[in-house]
């Protein structure tokens, strides 16, 4: 399955008053390179154009906190797409700091396409052949 790396560091506003991480963030650096690994697989605009989605939705989620991280911390989360369902495909997360295993993490997410019968709906798409290629 496709991998990438997705780099931030920790700022300050991203700890709480004891100085580390507050939890909520680890799922927002979830998102973001759940995000970048999509675009690097497919490409945001190629899943707009071509096959009409307009969100990626998450549907399950989960994290394993094994060690902390405070203000100034530079982390690098490995990002994976280790399934791909019918409709729904599940990302892999784990976030190191220089190489140690700091949080593991998944999402199970799903491309969403308006409903035929009701435009303000959404409907979950079926993931086709290409896109499958494209994501694994």
């Amino acid at each position: 399955m496709r991998t990438s790396i997705y780099h931030l560091m920790v700022e300050f506003g991203d700890c709480d008053p004891a100085g580390i991480v507050f939890y909520p963030n680890f799922y927002r650096w979830f998102n973001a390179s759940s995000c970048h690994l999509i675009e690097e697989c497919i490409g945001w605009n190629r899943l707009r154009d071509d096959f009409g989605v307009v969100s990626m939705p998450v549907l399950e989620t989960g994290a394993k906190f094994i060690n902390s991280a405070t203000v100034s911390d530079r982390l690098a989360i490995e990002s994976s797409l280790v399934e791909c369902a019918r409709k729904a495909f599940r990302i892999r997360h784990l976030l190191r700091r220089d190489g140690d295993l700091l949080v593991e993490g998944f999402e199970v997410r799903a491309f969403v396409v308006p409903r035929l019968d009701d435009p303000q709906r959404q409907r979950a798409l079926e993931l086709n052949d290409e896109m499958r290629s494209a994501l694994t």
